[in-house]
């Protein structure tokens, strides 16, 4: 066994192989980032489609059709901003979006919290509305990619790793030159 396998068994025990390269890395934020924009591109969809049947015959400035509207654009726009550039803002912003879209369907479902100030009562006490659960699960979809995409932005690939502590190592002066 080599010193660097026995580095890498004792950095990640109980795994079969050594961590994924760079490459294979890159592959998997690509793979999430499609999966992620897939989900909120759903969402957006469902939103957009639907915002018509939910535009309150007495007008008003907030209303649940222009709700949707307003969440079938931010997801639209998460889905892009993920899709050209990942990072750790962006897979946040994310799973913001995609966390309150889906608490949001879900009390809503579940509780009559009656109109707040000027959003109105958006109560409605079933999943049988079209396109009301796919979006439901396309936004726990998101949640769950977002979380993880987050949380690899986090951990970046050992190779970078340890570049990165290879970088700072040469930037170290040795003790006992300094002011020489």
């Amino acid at each position: 066994m080599t010193v660097r396998e026995l580095a890498l068994r004792v950095a990640h025990p109980g795994e079969a192989q050594p961590p994924a390269s760079h490459a294979s890395h890159s592959v998997r934020s690509y793979a999430l980032r499609v999966l992620v924009a897939t989900a909120f591109g759903i969402d957006a969809f469902v939103h957009a489609t639907n915002a018509s049947i939910y535009d309150s015959p007495h007008g008003g400035l907030v209303t649940e059709g222009s709700l949707f509207r307003a969440e079938a654009a931010v997801a639209g726009l998460v889905a892009l901003l993920i899709l050209v550039r990942a990072s750790r803002s962006t897979w946040a912003l994310g799973l913001g979006v995609a966390a309150s879209a889906l608490g949001a369907v879900v009390l809503y479902r579940y509780v009559d919290v009656g109109a707040i100030g000027p959003i109105p009562d958006l109560y409605e006490p079933t999943w049988h509305v079209p396109g009301k659960l796919l979006s439901a699960y396309a936004e726990g979809a998101a949640v769950l990619v977002s979380v993880v995409g987050l949380a690899s932005s986090l951990n970046p690939p050992l190779s970078r790793r340890r570049k990165s502590r290879l970088s700072r190592a040469s930037l170290e002066v040795p003790r006992g030159q300094m002011g020489h």
